[in-house]
């Protein structure tokens, strides 16, 4: 695991990123006992009705893939288990801060290749045998410090994104030129800011570093996950050196049994079905 840095003082750049919702905070600090209330849980979710909303949705979308209709929040927590609704309570707090800066295409490409990231990781965690919950999360928040640049300064965000594609400028050199902090080093940021685990602010901070042969780790499941995301075809930002599937399948474990064994199209297929009732 690659040590973090000391954490800097607050850059500019994150100021106005919309704080990580209390509500949220609240329910993955109940998930997190060791021993768990479900009746607090379901309690606290019902304290604000448009997340319990959300958080409904999401349980009931092909992406999460809840076996039976669920049409209450209790029923929600029963059938899909406190891990994965602490995995829904993220995803639907991400998807508020993100909101509306998906308006603007380039930034909506983002959030889309985090989504799809999460999606390829929890699959190569499961192949892997690493924890499929941790390994949701920690795709869906590889780009945390995108996504809170885009949320505070979507315009500005995106033309950058705009004028690196353009003229091929590296990325993580042209954050840093214009926003004094790269999406890496913010994301870090946030994550420790907001108290995530440290494992996962390492993650986020490492993960365009490049795979690592034969290391089977939650940072080298996100540097192969989200490299596979854009080779997909849901790449948000110009990659600096071009994948092939097979390349970055030879990373993980044998895929038997999964459809990240089978050809980039089946998965592009698998992967377009799960996205279909949750983006829009």
């Amino acid at each position: 695991m690659t040590e973090l840095l000391a954490r800097p003082q607050a850059p500019w750049a994150l100021r106005l990123v919309p704080p990580f919702p209390a509500i949220a905070h609240r329910i993955l600090a109940v998930v997190g006992t060791d021993d768990i209330n479900l009746r607090e849980l379901g309690g606290l979710v019902k304290m604000d009705p448009s997340f319990s909303a959300e958080l409904l949705r999401f349980t009931n979308s092909a992406l999460f893939g809840a076996r039976q209709a669920v049409t209450n929040l209790d029923s929600a927590i029963m059938l899909v288990g406190t891990d994965r609704i602490k995995t829904m309570a993220t995803m639907v707090a991400m998807n508020r801060m993100v909101r509306s800066s998906v308006r603007i295409a380039a930034l909506r490409k983002v959030w889309v290749h985090s989504v799809v990231t999460a999606v390829i990781a929890e699959e190569a965690a499961r192949i892997a045998r690493c924890d499929r919950n941790g390994a949701y999360t920690a795709g869906l928040l590889h780009n945390l410090g995108a996504l809170g640049m885009m949320s505070a300064y979507p315009d500005e965000y995106s033309r950058m994104l705009e004028v690196s594609d353009d003229f091929g400028f590296d990325l993580l050199r042209t954050e840093r030129d214009l926003f004094e902090i790269d999406h890496c080093a913010a994301g870090a940021y946030l994550a420790q800011d907001w108290d995530f685990p440290d494992e996962l602010a390492a993650t986020i901070a490492t993960h365009h570093d490049e795979p690592v042969p034969g290391e089977i780790s939650l940072d080298n499941l996100i540097k192969v996950s989200w490299r596979l995301t854009d080779v997909l075809d849901y790449a948000a930002f110009s990659p600096n050196k071009q994948w092939t599937w097979e390349e970055l399948i030879a990373f993980l474990p044998k895929p038997e049994s999964s459809w990240l064994g089978e050809s980039p199209e089946a998965a592009r297929a698998k992967i377009g079905s799960l996205l279909a009732d949750v983006m829009g």
